[in-house]
């Protein structure tokens, strides 16, 4: 049973460099950021990240707004307010002040996150239509061309394939 194998073994090292001359790899790239821009899928995902952007926007102009206002009045009144108004005054600017940090921190989150949400189908769709694609043309990898350092000449792109498999023009 050893000798057996030590024969498969032996075989394997023989042959299976041969066979894998033979074999030619198959290997592809793709502007993925192309192919995400014609996507009218991704005009939809943008419009309402912008949407949303806007209304934080216009939620942090209104507390500057109120934050610039409070502070005029502060500088105005100063001299004119004993100590107890100055300080409630004073804590109430800084308070807002850090209400608007929070609120900007928590708007920039919920924004990267409706980002992931909304991207999710996106990529799903133009990752099965790669998949799609790398099959039909028995494609072994395919990588985005930015993360590529080198192609030949000969180096196939599936841009325009994956664009057809997705129904773009």
């Amino acid at each position: 049973m050893r000798l057996f194998h030590g024969v498969v073994i032996l075989f394997l090292l023989i042959f299976a460099p041969l066979s894998a001359q033979n074999t030619k790899l198959r290997l592809a790239h793709y502007d993925e950021e192309q192919v995400l821009n014609a996507m009218p899928e991704t005009a939809e995902v943008e419009r309402a990240i912008k949407s949303l952007g806007d209304q934080h926007e216009a939620e942090m102009t209104r507390m500057e707004e109120e934050y610039s206002r409070m502070a005029g009045e502060y500088q105005k009144n100063y001299t004119s307010w004993d100590e107890t108004i100055r300080k409630t005054r004073m804590e109430e600017l800084h308070t807002l002040k850090t209400r608007m940090q929070n609120y900007y921190d928590m708007a920039d989150q919920t924004l990267k996150a409706k980002r992931v949400e909304l991207y999710a189908p996106v990529y799903e769709t133009l990752y099965n239509a790669v998949a799609k694609v790398a099959e039909q043309n028995q494609f072994l990898y395919v990588w985005d061309i930015k993360q590529i350092k080198y192609k030949s000449k000969d180096a196939v792109d599936i841009t325009p394939m994956i664009k057809r498999a997705l129904g773009i023009k």
